[in-house]
């Protein structure tokens, strides 16, 4: 008798696992509520005047941009490069720069929502950042060896 008890709660248990579970379908933005927008680059040589992103994800359209770092250690206001991208999940980008930054320099990534639908990059103006600059998470930031 009494391993009947254990068999059963082990079926139920099993049971319960293969129930299927709530999806975010019904809210029509699946991506929105599981992912939201993120970003990976570790610290890099400079070389070649380009950036490299290990990992980017975007639940809508918009833009990955590149800025060095002023004195304090903050974004400066015009990008160094950018790159549009699609919604979804992003390995491997390459962005390349205007200017090549120098050894010791820090650069921060930062995301953008394409909110003017407008094919070129309007920081402030029409494409909105994910982030403000004064919330920017420390992960987007990263040095050139």
């Amino acid at each position: 008798m009494r391993h009947t008890y254990k068999i059963l709660a082990v079926a139920m248990l099993f049971g319960a696992a293969a129930a299927p579970l709530p999806t975010h379908a019904a809210t029509g933005d699946a991506t929105q509520a599981v992912f939201p927008p993120s970003v990976l680059a570790f610290d890099q040589k400079a070389t070649d005047g380009k950036v490299k992103i290990d990992y980017a994800h975007m639940p809508k359209a918009g833009y990955v941009a590149i800025y060095a770092a002023d004195k304090n250690g903050k974004p400066t206001g015009k990008p160094l490069g950018y790159s549009k991208i699609k919604a979804g999940d992003h390995r491997q980008l390459t962005i390349s720069l205007n200017e090549q930054p120098k050894s010791g320099d820090a650069l921060w990534i930062s995301l953008y929502k394409d909110a003017d639908n407008d094919p070129s990059f309007n920081p402030g103006e029409g494409d909105k950042a994910v982030w403000s600059k004064s919330e920017m998470p420390a992960e987007s930031k990263i040095m050139v060896k």
